[in-house]
């Protein structure tokens, strides 16, 4: 031996890599074609649920934050025994009070105090049935943006301004301009009486609430239905929609059980979630849905790489037969062969999630457009005419991983056999 290849810093490649990883990376490449087709499996799945998840997550958050600006806002404070029997008597007492302590709470950024009625509106010889909503405009505007569904006129301004659904409107045949007389009962017997002045129309898209609902001001209705500084719901908008739970939390630890403190009204605090649970369930059985068509394609997938791992430990029996002859040991050619799983799911994955990422990034610009027939059920489902894909830590990294784990299962199922295989037996095998 040269005195040259004797010289302890020679520089020699091979032996500054890890043997196993080395050999697994080199084995990929001498069936290039099957390689491709494996690691552009993975990619398949990979691109194909983290597109899906980043476009059914961002559907959600839209439906979410769409929902929850039309009117109910991200959390609402009631008399609890208002949330079973709407009565009118059932109120927050010293409504003022309570707003301001629930606005300096963790987490919250706007309050606005409401009160509501049942009342029949009659305009000229037309009579129906409308649930009178009092409103603060100013404050209302922080928590909701309910004031940009008005399509004509204005919002109310004072104390003789109504703002009807347009199907109420039309119900009633009144216009902006046109006059709305209220008879209602008042909190504490006798008669509510208003006369208002029609000074805007909404639309939402929601039946409902298009003919039922009227707009007016909030120290107008409470004069006329005989409430003092009294409130039915106060609505509160918190800086994080995600973290609405924990600020729900942080309400019901530092507010009283009942306010005003000792013998007063029995306080409810309710998170969207209980204030539309139609929406929630809507949301959960599709992430079930969803969640089935994913594990689907990539259990798909997953087979197509225990197929090729197959192939591989036939076609390779030679090789590791010769392996096991000059001493390696089974398992260190398992190991080997998760190796090459390992660096199959790297290249698929990472094509996969390429991919994805320009393809949602370019969506969440320019949104993905529902259709015309679909626009008046969008509204139903409190989502907007266009969906914008969104980036979460759910989407990009669940289906990488559900796809690591199953190609290293798919790896080590059919290398198993190699514990048995004997040297003599697998030099015999055709090459």
């Amino acid at each position: 031996m040269s005195e040259a290849a004797l010289t302890p810093d020679r520089p020699v490649r091979e032996a500054s890599l890890p043997l196993l990883p080395t050999l697994g990376w080199r084995n990929l490449w001498r069936n290039r074609r099957r390689t491709a087709l494996t690691a552009g499996g993975v990619a398949f799945a990979v691109f194909l649920v983290v597109t899906s998840m980043c476009i059914q997550l961002g559907s959600y958050e839209t439906m979410q934050d769409t929902a929850t600006s039309l009117l109910n806002g991200h959390l609402q404070i009631q008399n609890a025994d208002y949330v079973d029997d709407e009565r009118l008597e059932e109120t927050l007492p010293a409504a003022s009070v309570l707003a301001a302590r629930v606005a300096d709470a963790p987490g919250v950024e706007a309050v606005a105090p409401r009160v509501e009625a049942f009342a029949l509106a009659s305009a000229d010889e037309r009579s129906f049935g409308a649930q009178v909503v009092g409103i603060d405009p100013a404050r209302e505007a922080e928590v909701v943006s309910f004031h940009e569904r008005i399509f004509a006129g204005r919002q109310v301004a004072g104390p003789e301004d109504a703002v009807l659904g347009e199907a109420l409107a039309r119900n009633l045949g009144v216009d902006v301009g046109g006059e709305v007389v209220l008879l209602g009962s008042a909190s504490r017997g006798g008669v509510a009486a208003m006369v208002l002045t029609v000074s805007g129309l909404f639309r939402t898209g929601v039946a409902e609430i298009d003919r039922s609902l009227l707009l007016a001001d909030l120290a107008a209705v409470r004069q006329a239905f005989a409430l003092g500084d009294e409130a039915h719901r106060l609505v509160v908008r918190t800086r994080d929609l995600g973290a609405v739970g924990q600020v729900a939390d942080g309400l019901r630890r530092s507010l009283p059980a009942r306010w005003p403190e000792g013998d007063g009204a029995p306080l409810a605090v309710r998170t969207w979630e209980a204030l539309m649970p139609d929406l929630r369930q809507a949301i959960e059985i599709d992430r079930l849905s969803g969640a089935l068509f994913y594990w689907i394609v990539m259990i798909l997938v997953a087979f197509s790489v225990v197929n090729t791992f197959i192939m591989t430990v036939f076609e390779r029996t030679r090789e590791f037969g010769m392996m096991l002859a000059i001493g390696m040991r089974p398992m260190g050619i398992v190991a080997m062969l998760q190796w090459e799983a390992v660096f199959m799911w790297l290249i698929g994955a990472s094509v996969g999630v390429g991919l994805a990422a320009l393809l949602v990034a370019w969506l969440a610009d320019v949104g993905i457009y529902l259709g015309a027939d679909l626009e008046r059920l969008a509204a139903e489902m409190y989502m907007p005419t266009r969906l914008y894909p969104t980036f979460t830590a759910e989407a990009l990294l669940t289906a990488p991983l559900v796809m690591l784990v199953g190609t290293q299962i798919a790896a080590v199922l059919p290398s198993l056999r190699l514990r048995r295989l004997k040297p003599v037996d697998a030099l015999r095998v055709a090459a």
